[in-house]
């Protein structure tokens, strides 16, 4: 047996998390499974993009990385941060080519590089740092915010039947929500801000949102998949929150009444790991845009488990092109007086 977190059974297509774990989570484990094909070296087995996308799933590739990077560290470690950055788009036709550089190896701190290659071309490359865990020592946190309790609110799926269901839709927008459902999304999500219709089609402005997330299935107790699944995760929504700092949104764009969004993409992606969760249960994830600029937005989240302690943190910028409906000039605040 490798000294790896994540073990592939050879008779099954599926990974699992070790010897004293099974998962029946065939959406994720498809998505992160990997190939080894040389020592560090792997090859992906799925990838997927989604509904309007230039590319493969930022999330999947973040994702896959992690799973490459973490199966050459000894269990003795875990990850506690990763910096990354995309490079090209990611054909789906075509396997991507994880290459993991064993940077150093020391006795509290490990470091990997992971090199991700389509067509002998670098597509995304990201650094992993791993420690040995120290638990016990002094901590602080931001509190998580006060938002409804997951259990009270209505799913993603469900929003967009009733939307479906709605005669005032037009059909052709109809048609788009019924290709959203069909879509292989691993996760399940809930919005913490009940949206009218109305708020639907022309969304307030705002520089932040929330929504309860966790995977579909069941996953084993290994940390480390859950820390996979969640690097996967954690690329979901958090660009789309510079969107609505201009009153648009994936589905007002559709509408007319907002901003169009021409163009949206992630440029960097990092994680901060603070503590051991699942990534079967519900997490709130929070979003917030400070600034947005020169078709450029930058993101920051932060991912908090039910008992409301902050368990990973997130930053992002991304490629956002808006075409406003009529010219206006940037917004400033007021420098205050010294």
């Amino acid at each position: 047996m490798s000294d790896s977190h994540l073990t592939v059974d050879p008779t099954s297509t599926t990974p699992h998390p070790d010897a004293d774990g099974t998962t029946n989570n065939t959406i994720i484990e498809t998505m992160l499974d990997l190939e080894e094909i040389d020592k560090d070296l792997y090859r992906s087995k799925k990838l997927w993009v989604p509904m309007g996308a230039r590319g493969v799933f930022g999330g999947n590739v973040v994702g896959q990385a992690l799973v490459a990077a973490t199966n050459t560290v000894s269990t003795d470690y875990s990850v506690h941060s990763l910096h990354s950055y995309f490079l090209l788009p990611g054909d789906h036709t075509t396997p991507i080519l994880y290459h993991v550089e064993r940077v150093r190896d020391g006795k509290s701190y490990c470091t990997r590089t992971v090199t991700a290659k389509q067509r002998g071309k670098n597509i995304f490359v990201c650094t992993a740092s791993y420690q040995v865990p120290r638990p016990g020592a002094p901590s602080h946190q931001y509190p998580m915010p006060n938002v409804p309790h997951h259990s009270t609110l209505p799913s993603q799926e469900e929003l967009i039947h009733a939307m479906i269901d709605n005669p005032k839709l037009p059909e052709n927008l109809k048609d788009f929500l019924r290709l959203r459902l069909d879509e292989p999304v691993a996760l399940e999500f809930k919005d913490t801000k009940r949206h009218t219709f109305k708020e639907l089609m022309n969304p307030e402005v705002r520089t932040d949102q929330s929504f309860w997330i966790r995977c579909k299935g069941q996953l084993g107790d290994a940390l480390a998949l859950h820390q996979c699944v969640v690097a996967y995760g954690s690329d979901h929504n958090l660009l789309n929150t510079v969107p609505l700092a201009h009153g648009s949104s994936w589905f007002s764009r559709r509408s007319g009444l907002s901003p169009k969004i021409t163009m949206m993409a992630s440029l960097d992606h990092s994680m901060w790991f603070h503590c051991p969760f699942r990534a079967d249960e519900w997490l709130l994830y929070v979003c917030e845009t400070p600034r947005s600029g020169c078709d450029r937005g930058l993101t920051f989240g932060r991912i908090y488990k039910e008992d409301g302690t902050l368990a990973i943190s997130v930053a992002q910028e991304g490629v956002v092109r808006l075409q406003p409906k009529t010219p206006t000039p940037a917004a400033t605040v007021e420098t205050p007086k010294l």
